[in-house]
């Protein structure tokens, strides 16, 4: 019973601040959050990076990078489809997935195509400089999920 009391407050407390966070959202002339271009965060051993482009097309890709040059030195899972956004919602569909074999870094052309979820949503919020793209999502119950939000910096 005080886990589920435990449980209601953190929900509670994370819908105020989604609900703070979306109604501070910055959006263009056509009232929707333009989100094109890249934008990456750094992650464990990779770089997680969405590429938004205009024709509403995105590529996901986990990449690894020189520390020096900060070129592209393996490629580890790719994603590629459609996106819109609705309402301070992103909305990802017609997804194609690919992985890496080995389960590891490498050349473009070994990733392979994989099952995977064709369709993903997310809230998402844009600081007020717009260089920071904020991705909410809900965790599953019992599921090991990255805290979210997960912000990602313009590139």
């Amino acid at each position: 019973m005080k886990t589920k009391l435990t449980l209601i407050k953190i929900f509670s407390l994370l819908t105020a601040v989604l609900a703070f966070t979306f109604s501070a959202c910055k959006k263009d002339a056509s009232g929707t959050i333009n989100i094109t271009g890249k934008w990456a965060i750094q992650q464990f051993q990779g770089i997680q990076q969405y590429e938004f482009k205009n024709g509403n097309q995105f590529q996901y890709d986990i990449i690894a990078t020189d520390s020096v040059t900060k070129k592209i030195i393996g490629y580890r899972f790719r994603s590629t489809g459609k996106y819109s956004i609705k309402n301070d919602s992103l909305i990802m569909f017609d997804q194609v997935n690919y992985s890496n074999s080995k389960n590891s870094y490498g050349p473009v052309t070994e990733l392979t195509p994989v099952d995977g979820p064709k369709t993903a949503a997310y809230g998402l919020s844009l600081n007020g400089q717009k260089n920071k793209l904020s991705l909410y999502f809900t965790c599953p119950f019992n599921a090991s999920c990255v805290a979210s939000p997960m912000v990602f910096d313009k590139q």
